[in-house]
């Protein structure tokens, strides 16, 4: 989920990530992921990510699954992020692989072994090494899948064998969730459990559409949504901060989410532009039933 950011371009916007939480669960999506990537988790103060944690969890009222971000690098900071979450009434938690600094597998698992431990919540890993520099490998995982407190891992990757190798080493119980939306499809194709996407901010019941035509058989369907929103979206602005597009995609949907949080800069007009034309594209040619 993307972070919405008050007048000022300093504070949680909390009456519009309420309505934000609500039009995403009206739209259909089956879960919420709070304090993302997208959701600029690391430039959210520790108090922050507890009003974001705290408001989507109330918004949501019990009428689908809240995965809370807790991410950080200090185990302490993310034992007290798991704190916030559980109290708050997060269903589950995600746990990003350390950042900045480079370490080894065994770094990798003693850090998520010290987490799972003491967590409250049950722990979805979360292996994003184009960001962190710190790939979760599949053996890994799979030691990890072994600890009662972990039940997941979402993949952003795009490394779709990667994928196919996880789901084999480990449990049918432990879930696999894709987040590089370009290959949605295909890691559907791959077993993958489910889909955190990006793209569900603006267009929440295409993506789930998606998902379910996947689940009934329906491939002309699926097809045609990778086809005519997916990957325009995606190519629109995989040469942009991520966070940045999405809120302005949104605000194209008619709720203005605020400017990106620092270091992020605000979109220049040609990218709007750009934007705001494959947005129009995207309306255009997916029928209006399905992306409204």
């Amino acid at each position: 989920m993307a972070t919405p950011i008050d007048g000022t371009g300093q504070g949680i916007d909390e009456t519009t990530l309420a309505d934000f939480t609500r039009t995403l669960i009206d739209g259909g999506v089956n879960g919420l992921f709070p304090g993302s990537s997208i959701g600029e988790f690391s430039s959210l103060s520790t108090t922050e990510h507890e009003t974001v944690v705290r408001t989507v969890t109330t918004a949501a009222d019990g009428d689908t699954t809240v995965l809370a971000g807790c991410c950080g690098t200090s185990v302490g900071d993310v034992r007290s992020k798991l704190e916030t979450a559980a109290d708050a009434g997060a269903d589950a938690a995600v746990v990003v692989s350390p950042y900045y600094l480079n370490t080894t597998q065994r770094g990798l698992a003693r850090f998520f072994t010290m987490i799972a431990d003491e967590s409250p919540l049950p722990l979805l890993l979360y292996n994003i090494p184009g960001l962190t520099g710190n790939e979760i490998s599949v053996d890994t995982v799979a030691t990890m899948a072994e600890h009662d407190a972990i039940v997941g891992l979402k993949d952003t990757s795009g490394d779709l064998i990667y994928q196919h190798r996880v789901i084999e080493a480990t449990p049918e119980s432990f879930a696999v969730f894709n987040g590089m939306t370009a290959t949605a499809a295909p890691s559907l194709d791959v077993g993958i459990d489910g889909l955190i996407a990006g793209p569900a901010n603006v267009f929440p019941e295409a993506l789930a559409e998606l998902y379910a035509a996947y689940d009934r058989g329906d491939d002309r369907t699926v097809t045609r949504l990778t086809r005519d929103l997916v990957m325009p979206l995606v190519s629109a602005y995989q040469d942009l901060p991520t966070a940045a597009a999405i809120k302005y995609l949104v605000q194209l949907e008619g709720l203005d989410l605020g400017e990106p949080l620092p270091p992020l800069a605000p979109l220049s007009g040609e990218q709007r532009r750009r934007l705001k034309a494959c947005h129009q594209e995207v309306v255009d040619a997916v029928d209006v039933s399905v992306v409204k």
